[in-house]
């Protein structure tokens, strides 16, 4: 019958089930006030008139106070510790109210309202408020649910917010129950919001006696090596794995508090996110007028988004893609109100950028605008060159002109004795730094240009990560070029800081480097094999593998060789020598020496010669001249020098 019953208030609509509700209340209070007299009295009591009138009057001071304190805008479904607090403000002030009426109307005493009653009737009223609540919380879960069995869920941490996380949990499913485990020894055998906690090497055999199929990680404070090797180790067990989000990613708004991600693959790459130096950061854009070209790309946009938050005086986009430069705008006129001058249009159009710079009194330039695609390069070599080394000889043009104090080339791995037109473009682009580096200090004025060289960026357009994704969505399988293949991976926000950083230890004002240098480097880590970069995507997807070990796999890997231009394997610097350290830990300077031996002039000229004449030969006798620009099957596509370490 009380099944029934609640089948139809569930049917209801919330006006039918508060009505219910307030009756509830009204026969807690009448009640309790009863109940009251029977406990003081020690005898089934029969209220005289006086008496029952104050007891019928108990209700109509509660529950317009029960309706001031909210108890009835709360669902009963998702009721909490909150309404604990509600109802003891609210039967307190009842009681109160209620003494003062039985007061005024000198019902006051014995044949009246004892004082014993009062405080026995709060207690009462309070406590079965209360139970009722949650009693009707436990009932409409457990029967909507039906028979649904028990199921357990793993939370790695035993802080307060793996606290809060578990409270929030079973709040909305009484049938979960959650397991912690933590590192901490203090913390064995207690309980932390009535679970248990567990020592972190009891896991997998708690993953398999509770056939725990889900687990969040709340390790904010632990390093991300040990955060892989915690989400290696669940994954290997077929747990799905969610992550709690950094402090200073919610502090940024870029999480809510209470949201737990997926695991991306950013956690699994092992490598320290560098914290940003405020200082070095506000150098070259606090106050200033900062260009940014290729405002539309990978790095381009994320650089926005920082500059955006250092307080630049105005921001000027250069992108010539229309599309690109209309999200990233839409995207930045939310973040504030600052000046951003959008400029559809490409760094080749010298005029246009010359007109920038002297227009908005430029102050420092980003220039990320490139083609780094390589194949799309291989088989595009003048769109190629043009864009990437001429387009850099143009801004650099027009930064040395004008009253531009700083101009940061965003350079690649893949400029590095170079396989590719695309890695040969960039090499040229760096010699182009360099000249106008030279050139600066030769005539003593107050410019610096700095080329800032890194890997592979999660997520950019032509990384493989994109591709990987759209190739597990699609069913796989996932194209592999070779199983030893490496690459330096490192996520957008943290190589865009570095980038802003790198630009402010390079001025000669800036006493943060204790040498001289044009050609900045990042440290990339160690680099990643992208067979196992592979399997880790296929695994976050809640996938497995299809191979010879495991011929029921879900995604299946494809060996296609490398494709023309590709290295097995990339490096960040020439020279075997270390490179020199500044402050910044994260951030060296290439042991590489400038190129005195080439006529930049000449190399100007030939190129704008070759690329105007299309002259595909010219071209490549270029490249190779002055980049060392070599195919594979000019011998080993990796290095020429295998001396050369693969490390910063």
């Amino acid at each position: 019958m009380l099944q029934n019953f609640v089948v139809w208030l569930l049917a209801r609509d919330r006006r039918v089930k508060q009505l219910v509700l307030v009756a509830a209340d009204t026969f807690i209070v009448v009640f309790g006030a009863w109940l009251a007299y029977c406990i003081r009295l020690d005898a089934i009591y029969v209220p005289n008139q006086s008496q029952l009138v104050m007891i019928l009057s108990a209700p109509l001071i509660a529950i317009p106070i029960f309706f001031g304190f909210g108890m009835y805008r709360s669902l009963i479904r998702y009721v909490g510790q909150e309404a604990i607090w509600s109802a003891f403000k609210a039967v307190g002030l009842t009681a109160l109210l209620w003494g003062l009426l039985a007061f005024m109307t000198r019902a006051y005493g014995i044949q009246g309202v004892p004082r014993s009653v009062l405080v026995l009737t709060w207690l009462f009223v309070l406590v079965m408020v209360i139970s009722l609540r949650f009693w009707a919380r436990w009932f409409l879960v457990t029967q909507s649910s039906g028979s649904v069995p028990r199921r357990y869920f793993l939370i790695y941490g035993a802080g307060e917010a793996a606290r809060q996380i578990a409270s929030t949990l079973q709040s909305q499913n009484p049938r979960l129950s959650v397991i912690h485990a933590t590192d901490d020894p203090s913390l064995y055998g207690r309980l932390i919001g009535g679970n248990a906690v567990f020592p972190s090497k009891d896991v997998p055999d708690l993953v398999r006696r509770y056939e725990i199929k889900d687990a969040i990680i709340t390790l904010r404070y632990t390093s991300n090596a040990k955060r892989m090797d915690v989400v290696e180790s669940l994954r290997k067990q077929g747990v799905r794995v969610r992550i709690l989000p950094p402090f200073a990613d919610i502090v940024d708004g870029k999480h809510m508090v209470n949201m737990v991600r997926e695991v991306e693959i950013g956690d699994l790459l092992g490598r320290e996110m560098a914290t940003p130096d405020k200082k070095l950061m506000e150098i070259n854009t606090s106050g200033k007028v900062v260009l940014i070209t290729g405002a539309g790309g990978s790095i381009g946009s994320e650089l926005c988004r920082q500059a955006i938050s250092l307080r630049t005086s105005k921001l000027v986009l250069l992108e010539n893609s229309e599309v690109a430069l209309y999200q990233i705008m839409r995207e930045l006129s939310q973040k504030g109100d600052l000046e951003i001058v959008p400029i559809l249009g490409s760094v080749m159009d010298q005029p246009l950028v010359k007109r920038l710079f002297d227009e908005h009194g430029v102050n420092t330039v980003f220039h990320a605008a490139a083609y780094k695609h390589v194949p799309l390069v291989e088989d595009n070599p003048f769109q190629g060159v043009i864009n990437n080394s001429l387009g850099t000889l143009s801004v650099a043009t027009a930064a040395f002109e004008s009253n531009v104090e700083v101009m940061v080339l965003v350079s690649t791995d893949k400029a590095v004795w170079p396989s590719s037109v695309m890695g040969a473009s960039k090499r040229i682009a760096e010699l182009i730094i360099q000249d106008f580096a030279a050139k600066s200090k030769r005539d003593k004025l107050s410019k610096t240009f700095c080329a800032v060289r890194f890997g592979n960026v999660i997520g950019s357009s032509g990384s493989v990560i994109p591709l990987f994704r759209e190739q597990i969505r699609s069913g796989g399988p996932l194209t592999l070029t070779d199983t030893g293949a490496t690459r330096y991976f490192m996520t957008v926000s943290e190589a865009a800081q570095l980038v802003i950083q790198a630009g402010s230890i390079a001025r000669p004002d800036s006493k943060q480097s204790e040498s001289e240098g044009d050609i900045y480097l990042l440290d990339m880590g160690d680099p990643v094999l992208i067979r196992d970069l592979a399997v880790k995507m296929i695994q976050l997807s809640n996938l497995t593998v299809c191979d010879e070990t495991n011929p029921q796999g879900d995604i299946a890997m494809q060996i296609i060789g490398l494709r023309p231009g590709e290295k097995l394997h990339e490096v960040l610097r020439y020279s075997v020598k270390e490179p020199n350290p500044t402050a910044h830990p994260k951030i060296s300077v290439a042991s590489e020496p400038p190129a005195e031996a080439l006529d930049f002039d000449q190399l100007y000229a030939d190129l704008r010669q070759i690329a105007a004449a299309h002259d595909h030969d010219r071209l490549m006798e270029l490249l190779s001249r002055v980049t060392g620009l070599s195919r594979p099957e000019d011998g080993d596509e990796s290095n020429p020098d295998s001396s050369c370490p693969r490390t910063v």
